[in-house]
């Protein structure tokens, strides 16, 4: 598994953060676009191995890269919404281009496909929130969102697995868990960045700390909204057997 965390994931970010560098070389038919189709067509190899059960832990590797489709097919997508997209569709767009995402958890987990999406829904609309508001309050490039989302990832996933590992002395690990969980939360705040550009690209408003506000409030804000909807769904008696 470090094999092909290292062999895998350390190129995609790096890639990624290149490609990221002019964003707008990614949105046409460029060297960087056919990079980001390349890792996509990869990672969509590696999701049809795992189903055969020959490779099942690649499985994992796939989770967030069907966001880097959103941004590789975003010329036909942008042509369904109007462009500018008003603030209520761009937000449910967006909430349920990343809550899809639980798809692919389901398929690993073996979980309850209509109580798991109910489940998680708090999380995503938490995630959506912040970023429709903070996206339009502060001009954002997309490579400062993917790296804010990696970082972010990085701290939370699996109940803070990453900072645990890290005091604990597990350096090693630490760094193995990062390379994983960087580019798929990374992906989950630039996809939307890049996917509504244009929407997104109408506050010149700039601060110094503005990145550090994306990563408090998206470190906060999903975990709050998820855990009143959890309260909310417990209120009324919902069945969460089989969820991980």
């Amino acid at each position: 598994m470090l094999a092909i965390v290292i062999i895998f994931r350390l190129p995609t970010i790096l890639i990624v953060l290149w490609a990221l560098r002019r964003p707008e070389e990614l949105l046409r038919r460029g060297r960087r676009y056919w990079w980001i189709c390349a890792i996509a067509v990869l990672h969509l190899l590696l999701a049809l191995l795992s189903l055969t059960g020959q490779q099942p832990a690649l499985a994992e590797l796939f989770v967030g890269f069907p966001l880097l489709w959103a941004v590789v097919l975003r010329s036909p997508l942008r042509a369904l919404p109007p462009r500018p997209s008003p603030v209520w569709l761009m937000a449910a767009a967006i909430c349920v281009l990343l809550w899809l995402e639980e798809t692919w958890v389901i398929v690993d987990h073996h979980s309850p496909v209509l109580r798991h999406y109910i489940h998680f829904f708090g999380f995503y609309f938490g995630m959506t929130a912040t970023i429709v508001w903070l996206y339009g309050r502060y001009h954002y490039t997309a490579r400062q969102t993917f790296v804010v989302g990696g970082l972010w990832g990085v701290l939370i996933e699996q109940q803070f697995a990453g900072p645990l590992l890290l005091a604990s002395g597990a350096i090693v690990q630490a760094l193995v868990f990062g390379l994983y969980i960087f580019p798929v939360y990374g992906l989950y705040l630039a996809a939307p960045r890049l996917l509504f550009c244009d929407e997104f690209s109408g506050s010149q408003r700039t601060s110094r700390w503005q990145g550090l506000w994306l990563f408090l409030a998206i470190a906060v804000l999903p975990l709050a909204s998820w855990l009143l909807w959890s309260a909310g769904l417990q209120a009324c008696g919902f069945d969460r057997t089989g969820v991980p």
